[in-house]
């Protein structure tokens, strides 16, 4: 080896700590900028379910109200119309509230827990990927 390729290659090495720094610095600034991009899905994705529900809820009020005037004139008192369309949910309320069933409650945390899984192993596939690709890159050069 000569003595400039010698003088070089001190150099690059004396350069190796700094560059492995700005490495891991950059590391940690595109994995805070992938949270936030999922962080943003997420809430994206709950503030359009939550406009659903509320459309539904509405829409189901106005249907349960109807429904509740209907059987009113049927039965020929608007109260009991109320009363005979309120209790069947009411019932079905009150089983869901004082006696969560476990299996419903089950599957959605295994489904939120596969989604969020199946997510995170194809952020990781395609980050192995882009790094096999930049390293490919490297090695043509």
């Amino acid at each position: 080896m000569s003595p400039s390729e010698l003088e070089t290659f001190l150099k690059n090495i004396k350069k190796l700590p700094g560059e492995i720094k700005s490495l891991l610095e950059k590391r940690m600034e595109l994995f805070a900028i992938e949270v936030g991009e999922r962080i943003t899905g997420l809430i994206t994705n709950a503030i359009y379910r939550m406009a659903g529900i509320i459309g539904l809820s509405l829409g189901m009020i106005l249907v349960l109200f109807a429904a509740a005037k209907l059987v009113g004139e049927l039965v020929g008192s608007e109260a009991l119309g109320f009363v005979l369309v309120a209790t069947p949910i009411l019932i079905l309320g009150g089983m869901f509230f004082l006696k969560k069933p476990e299996s419903m409650v089950r599957a959605t945390r295994d489904r939120m827990l596969t989604q969020f899984l199946n997510e995170f192993s194809e952020s990781q596939h395609e980050e192995n990927k882009e790094h096999e690709d930049t390293g490919q890159k490297t090695n043509e050069k």
